[in-house]
């Protein structure tokens, strides 16, 4: 597993939540300095800090693990599938002529 990726995405998540590194340990009763290891990459959590990290950052599992698994892509197309279907048809039909696009410039 590549603990700088991982690392990075807990940060960004953190951050996007508004929280600090210190109120991150305070929530998952570690040190700033082991969340600080843990988001530079210098250490991997066990799976129980990693899941009590998740669960403070209040967030998927796999997001954090967004960057070093292969079945995310998946998962990340359904998501967007699910948020297509919230919008109004019109802009459904305009988003997807958009990715029409794009995939075919490839």
């Amino acid at each position: 597993m590549d603990a700088q990726k991982v690392g990075r995405r807990i940060q960004e998540v953190r951050k996007a939540r508004g929280l600090t590194q210190a109120e991150l340990a305070q929530m998952v009763d570690l040190s700033t300095k082991y969340i600080s290891n843990v988001e530079c990459g210098f250490k991997t959590p066990k799976l129980n800090t990693f899941v009590a990290i998740a669960n403070a950052l209040q967030c998927d599992a796999n997001q954090l693990l967004s960057d070093v698994l292969d079945v995310t892509t998946s998962q990340e197309s359904g998501s967007i599938s699910r948020k297509l279907q919230n919008l109004p048809v019109d802009e459904q039909r305009r988003l997807l002529r958009v990715l029409e696009v794009m995939i075919e410039e490839r």
